[in-house]
């Protein structure tokens, strides 16, 4: 399993626990935020395929990553693959403001609404 939080032999936890605390966030953003954390280097997530799970929808994903960027835990580049599709390159910290340094994780997936420059 990977690890995002605490010391070998630790709670898992350790002090960087902001992201569970974090009043700001519902518990179903805290969730993603953990699961998205979670994945295996490589995985390749996709908001639409998140959204089929039962009792969510592509617009409650799309709403929890907006609670996760507003709290400063997630930033979006908007851009286009090597095919011309909009992309959107997403990088998520267990910490607000993280990502900036190499913490976190990233990942790119299709970029909902209009395409960069239409």
């Amino acid at each position: 399993m990977r690890r995002i939080w605490g010391e070998d032999g630790g709670s898992g936890l350790g002090s960087h626990d902001a992201l569970l605390k974090d009043s700001r966030l519902s518990v179903p953003a805290r969730g993603l935020a953990v699961y998205l954390l979670l994945l295996p280097d490589g995985a390749r997530p996709d908001p639409q395929v998140l959204g089929a799970r039962p009792g969510e929808s592509a617009a409650s994903i799309a709403a929890y990553l907006d609670e996760l960027a507003a709290a400063g835990y997630l930033t979006r580049i908007p851009g286009r693959d090597a095919h011309g599709n909009a992309i959107e390159e997403v990088r998520l910290a267990a910490n607000p403001g993280e990502h900036a340094a190499a913490a976190g994780r990233a990942f790119r997936w299709a970029r909902p609404g209009p395409a960069v420059g239409d």
